[in-house]
């Protein structure tokens, strides 16, 4: 059995992929199956496999052929070794809690004016008073404010000097605050801010992986655009907001729907791991489910999935990594004194998994505070005043849930 309870998330993501390897993106999800398999079935799929794959049966074939199959084999040993892994008495100890690897976090949501950039502001300095080196960046472009947030009214360097090369490195936009964290701000006031082009875009994104800080978080605007959601996806953290407004969490999902849709037709994009696989054939398939000519026609992943199974199986593996490694977390924010925010929570993550087969992770609420919306006024974050305050409480649960398991 694999103590699939006892890993850290990230642990159980890459058992997850390597049985989807080996068995199939369904029981890949199923916890009871992994909690039940045992060593003989999984030697017995991997011979299976094994013998499917092995290049030396196509030596005859075409050398796209020959490296497609290669490919394949080395993803389905890889798998063996990593689930046989479980199997030894050395590992079945159960980690010790400690932080995840994995250092951009991304606040989004669809929907402006729902707190993410107040929430950004304060969760970078809750992780700045723990003694962690933050930096926090505005990737608001047409909308930048979080600098406001952090108490600082003018900001000489901002990202956009970067972006129009106007400075060397991105790391010469980044300014200290007074209140703990590391800033790189934005000027939404050059026109057409937001419309960055892709090569910049990608520019961006390389420069802010190589950030040197424990924790990069990351203020999105409010808006499904490609640019927003392509920094989302950059993340090893996405955080989607949404307040207990309908329209906002029904804003909240459709936030994770577009982000998946964009990271499934982005899996041979530069930006992606698979750019030198390309698969023309699983990006029409793709293409075809998650943009359809009639919007009413959008079909369900696991469909996609199913189809991609029977047409090309041999691109199953691709497909099914993209969607058991997309992991959006959920923050509810101005959650009113005895409200249930549980039935949010529970319709979200409903509607995600029989529409996108996929888990939402809920990381918990921030209640409806006055002071947080005086602190908008007054440009002192809360939690610099306070280390008892229950924005702290709040962040400290939810941090504990993002980072430590």
């Amino acid at each position: 059995m694999i103590p699939i309870d006892e890993l850290q998330f990230a642990e159980q993501q890459k058992a997850r992929i390597a049985c989807a390897y080996l068995f199939s993106s369904k029981l890949a999800r199923s916890d009871t199956f992994l909690k039940q398999l045992d060593f003989g079935t999984l030697k017995k799929s991997y011979l299976k496999k094994a013998k499917m794959y092995h290049p030396d049966l196509y030596r005859h074939e075409q050398k796209e052929i020959i490296d497609k199959k290669t490919e394949r084999f080395i993803k389905i040993r890889e798998s063996y070794v990593l689930l046989s892994s479980f199997f030894e008495e050395k590992n079945h100890v159960i980690p010790e809690k400690n932080i995840r690897n994995g250092k951009i976090i991304a606040i989004g949501g669809a929907k402006g004016g729902i707190g993410k950039s107040l929430y950004t502001a304060n969760l970078g300095v809750f992780l700045s008073n723990k003694g962690f080196k933050t930096v926090v960046v505005d990737l608001d472009l047409g909308g930048a404010n979080l600098h406001l947030y952090l108490g600082e009214t003018f900001i000489k360097c901002n990202i956009n000097d970067f972006i129009n090369n106007k400075v060397s490195s991105l790391q010469k936009t980044i300014i200290p605050t007074k209140y703990g964290p590391y800033l790189i701000g934005g000027d939404s006031s050059q026109l057409g801010a937001a419309n960055i082009n892709y090569m910049r875009k990608l520019k961006l994104m390389n420069a802010i992986k190589k950030i040197d800080a424990d924790y990069i978080i990351i203020d999105l605007g409010g808006d499904t655009s490609y640019n927003i959601i392509d920094f989302f996806l950059l993340a090893d953290h996405g955080i989607v907001m949404t307040t207990c407004d309908p329209a906002s969490y029904v804003d909240a999902y459709n936030f994770i729907k577009t982000a998946l849709y964009r990271k499934l037709n982005r899996l041979f994009g530069p930006e992606s791991k698979h750019t030198d696989q390309k698969d023309h054939d699983l990006e029409q398939l793709i293409r075809k489910a998650t943009m359809p000519a009639n919007v009413s026609k959008f079909v369900k992943i696991e469909n996609l999935v199913e189809e991609v199974k029977r047409e090309m199986p041999q691109s199953l593996p691709v497909l099914s990594e993209a969607i058991l490694t997309f992991n959006p977390n959920l923050v509810v924010n101005r959650v009113p004194p005895n409200f249930n925010v549980s039935q949010i929570v529970d319709r979200i993550r409903e509607v995600a998994t029989k529409m996108l087969s996929i888990s939402v992770r809920y990381l918990g609420c921030i209640s409806y505070q006055a002071e947080i919306e005086i602190s908008a006024r007054n440009l002192v974050p809360v939690v610099s005043k306070s280390a008892n305050c229950d924005l702290t409480k709040n962040l400290s649960q939810i941090t504990e849930t993002l980072l430590c398991k």
